[in-house]
């Protein structure tokens, strides 16, 4: 098995082997991948943490032995719970894994802690919208989660799409509890979008930045707008 880590602040993963192609995700320091082809100045790879699959530029990949990816992959984990910590010439982002516990990173919880994933979420507040993106510098809809859920102890997969089938169903707004997950889709009926509920009427979520927003039956009312922006679809709770 060909194995590589991610030993930048942040590397973008691509749908195609090409530059102009659209950013699908993105891996953060010390997240460990597999590769899977190669193309000349890229490779194909798959996120070990999520097996979320695409193409890295190859003058960012670092290899390493399948011996250290299973002696890492073992390793206890810490994330960074500040915004941007500086960590050996690098500056990382909020949620991003440490081996090593330091200033500016907590411990991640052996079972899943819906409050903590709400109070990290807090912190990405104001964070822009990037398509793709897993930092506090960029960050989407599904990312976001996906981060906040991890440093609270649950991993989830990385799109929406995926992670809407995690989880045991919410089936009426009074019944949310915090943590919960509401997902939106498009006419198609098609999830397109998620977020995490601070309490059964408002919502935590990535549209245009990290923001707080009211829902309802018919889905998420932005009051600044005065419209409805995003359609309800399901809640989960995460168990």
């Amino acid at each position: 098995m060909n194995c590589g880590i991610c030993k930048l602040s942040v590397i973008p993963i691509r749908k195609e082997p090409s530059h102009t192609s659209e950013m699908v995700s993105q891996l953060l320091f010390n997240e460990l991948y597999e590769v899977l082809d190669e193309k000349p100045g890229w490779y194909l790879i798959k996120s070990d943490e999520d097996q979320y699959e695409g193409w890295i530029q190859g003058i960012q990949h670092h290899a390493i032995s399948e011996q250290d990816f299973l002696t890492l992959k073992g390793k206890e984990r810490f994330v960074v719970d500040r915004p941007i910590l500086d960590y050996q010439g690098l500056q990382l982002s909020l949620g991003t894994l440490l081996d090593e516990p330091v200033a500016g990173t907590m411990t991640i919880p052996d079972h899943f802690s819906p409050a903590l994933m709400l109070e990290f979420a807090q912190k990405m507040l104001g964070a822009p919208y990037l398509w793709g993106g897993r930092t506090v510098s960029g960050i989407d809809c599904s990312g976001f989660v996906q981060l906040c859920a991890r440093a609270a102890g649950k991993l989830l997969p990385r799109d929406a799409s995926q992670q809407v089938l995690e989880g045991e169903l919410v089936y009426f707004l009074p019944e949310i509890q915090p943590g919960d997950l509401a997902f939106f889709g498009n006419e198609d009926g098609h999830i397109v979008h998620v977020g995490m509920m601070l309490d059964n009427e408002r919502i935590l979520h990535a549209s245009g930045q990290v923001r707080i927003d009211y829902l309802d039956q018919t889905g998420i009312f932005n009051k600044e707008r005065n419209e409805h922006t995003h359609r309800l679809q399901v809640i989960k709770r995460i168990v």
